[in-house]
């Protein structure tokens, strides 16, 4: 089954890359190593996430070091938002860590200013083993043709759902293999909302997420956030509806308001206002379902599906991410073996199992499924089930971070009353553009 995932979905994860990787791909990289066996090269590996993949992170970084006595492993932990700013600020000094997560919001970007390492050489010397890893699967590392990211899993986006809350107010929702329309979401949080007084708000407030919740919505408009060519494809309608239907949602007090929604973004995980049961849903990837529910005991936690468009078109997209290599790294071997390590090494994939999704590892990706967490069955019969109807979409063209944060501060503008959603979708569209052609002289 997970080889069935692997072949299919991450083949879509990537594909239309726009942008080169960096580096010198045909040089020696051998003399940029250094030397492990005198115990003195330190790499540094940096990733993003929550307490728990810290933790997580950590044991896989003790146990390289342990079969790796030369190498010691730097460790730079970020919460997703510290962690796109501190990178660019690092790719942009000539300072960026040896090895680090990279995102398909995002991979145009670094790619562009080539901040990615091409590692074909290190496939070819059997540094970084790809023979238990399908064609397809890999080919999703490539940017214009250059292998610069091993991808670490695959997920897809979801609802993560406490279902206890949702039966014991009686709200009605679909199976985990179910679509519903966002009249029907709607018409559900109106009824949570209702039943609880008020006092639990049904879902996060999207509006003031990533531009990947405005691809979502423009896919089921018809549209496309971006063109191949890495120019703005959707139109100011789209997201003015957008904004207008989240505005409305707020109003309701289905959502909550505006400087709570922009508080929880800053919280780690422990902290966010559906972990301590303040709302119902919360829009993240379906890798993330473990986490949740171990915070959670006492609660069942599920997984749904984003809502479709009332006509029944289909917005649902693939999530992946990758790891990559400095070209600036001074010990690109080394980072080369963790990434490899991350890959086919037993211990490693024990660790981590379904923290990033399906391991790409068919074979050990196999070996795990009887080890597995409820959570993590579930995240898998649900990653496979949607793969049915989600769909590739063209990546985020150079200035991808510069745009995230616009839609952030637009959505939060309409939350805080400060624009109507109309002007707030017509000057996005203006600043993106803007940002788009800046980056393309």
């Amino acid at each position: 089954m997970k080889k069935k995932i692997l072949a299919s979905a991450l083949c879509l994860a990537m594909m239309a890359s726009l942008a080169s990787c960096g580096g010198d791909k045909d040089a020696d990289t051998s003399n940029k190593s250094g030397d492990a066996s005198t115990g003195d090269v330190s790499i540094r590996w940096s990733w993003w996430g929550d307490t728990k993949r810290h933790e997580l992170y950590n044991s896989i970084a003790d146990k390289f070091e342990e079969k790796n006595p030369g190498i010691k492993v730097e460790r730079e932990p970020n919460s997703w938002n510290d962690y796109w700013d501190k990178l660019s600020v690092q790719v942009a000094g000539g300072n960026a860590p040896d090895m680090m997560g990279m995102h398909v919001q995002y991979s145009s970007d670094y790619a562009g200013r080539g901040a990615l390492l091409d590692l074909q050489p290190f496939v070819d010397d059997g540094t970084i083993d790809v023979s238990k890893v399908e064609q397809s699967v890999l080919d999703t590392g490539k940017m214009d043709g250059v292998f610069c990211m091993v991808p670490m899993a695959v997920t897809t986006a979801s609802l993560i759902t406490n279902k206890t809350l949702l039966d014991e107010y009686g709200i009605e929702y679909p199976a985990y293999n179910e679509d519903w329309t966002w009249d029907e979401f709607a018409a559900a949080g109106k009824k949570f909302k209702d039943a609880t007084n008020g006092e639990i708000w049904f879902s996060n407030d999207w509006a003031t997420g990533s531009t990947n919740n405005i691809r979502y919505w423009a896919r089921i408009k018809g549209e496309e956030a971006f063109t191949p060519e890495g120019d703005i494809a959707w139109s100011e309608g789209t997201v003015a509806e957008w904004l207008t239907m989240w505005k409305e949602l707020r109003d309701e007090g289905i959502i909550p308001d505006a400087a709570t929604s922009n508080e929880d973004g800053t919280l780690a995980l422990e902290q966010k206002i559906f972990t301590t049961r303040k709302c119902a849903m919360h829009n993240v990837p379906a890798n993330q379902l473990y986490l949740y529910q171990e915070q959670m005991p006492d609660d069942e936690i599920i997984l749904l599906r984003q809502p479709i468009g009332n006509d029944g078109s289909q917005g649902a997209i693939i999530e992946g991410a990758h790891w990559s290599i400095s070209p600036k790294s001074s010990h690109q071997k080394e980072a080369a073996m963790l990434i490899n390590f991350w890959t086919n090494d037993e211990d490693a994939v024990n660790i981590y199992k379904m923290d990033q999704g399906v391991p790409i590892n068919n074979e050990l990706a196999s070996k795990i499924t009887a080890d597995l967490s409820e959570s993590d069955t579930k995240c898998i019969e649900f990653v496979q089930s949607y793969m049915e109807v989600a769909s590739a979409y063209t990546p985020a063209p150079i200035g991808a971070s510069e745009i995230d944060t616009e839609v952030k501060n637009f959505g939060q503008a309409v939350g805080f009353g400060e624009m109507t959603p109309e002007q707030a979708a017509k000057d996005l569209t203006a600043k993106a553009k803007e940002i788009t052609e800046k980056n393309k002289k």
